[in-house]
Parts: structure tokens; C-alpha cells; sequence
């Protein structure tokens, strides 16, 4: 994969991920909030690209969450 396409998976992945700010004030520094349906999105326009799959496959995979609400979309034929 092409350098410019690896940072346009990076940019957008980022560009959906945000901050939570209350979660430094609790025991768990590194928590950080995710928008599915914008990960969702963003998986399904970069399908072709190596580091994408291999992001939702590892998804899928460790985190329940991204997992139950991938198999409760209706339009999951989009990510293959």
C-alpha cells in the first residue's frame, strides 16, 4: 500500500476518535471515545486497503463492543 494511502487510512481513522476528558481524571488514562458509525464508514471506503482489514479483524476480534455493533448494522455486505 502507498504511503499516501496508509495516511489517508491514519487521517480518517484519527479524524473520528476523540478525546474523552473525564476518563484522565479516573484510574484509566488511555480511555478515548470512538464514533462506530464513523469507523464503520471509514473501514467500508478504505475495504482495499491491507491496514483496514487487518484493523477490523482485530476489532472484531478483541473488542465486543465494535463487534455487536458491526452484527447489528444491516448493511455489513459494505465491509467485504
Amino acid at each position: 500500500l502507498s504511503f499516501l494511502a496508509q495516511l489517508k487510512l491514519h487521517e480518517t481513522l484519527l479524524r473520528f476518535m476523540t478525546i474523552d476528558s473525564t476518563a484522565f481524571s479516573s484510574s484509566n488514562p488511555h480511555a478515548f471515545q470512538i464514533n462506530f458509525n464513523s469507523l464503520y464508514t471509514a473501514l467500508c471506503e478504505q475495504q482495499k486497503s491491507d491496514q483496514a482489514t487487518l484493523l477490523l479483524y482485530m476489532l472484531l476480534h478483541q473488542n465486543s463492543n465494535v463487534r455487536t455493533y458491526v452484527l447489528a448494522r444491516t448493511d455489513t455486505e459494505n465491509l467485504v
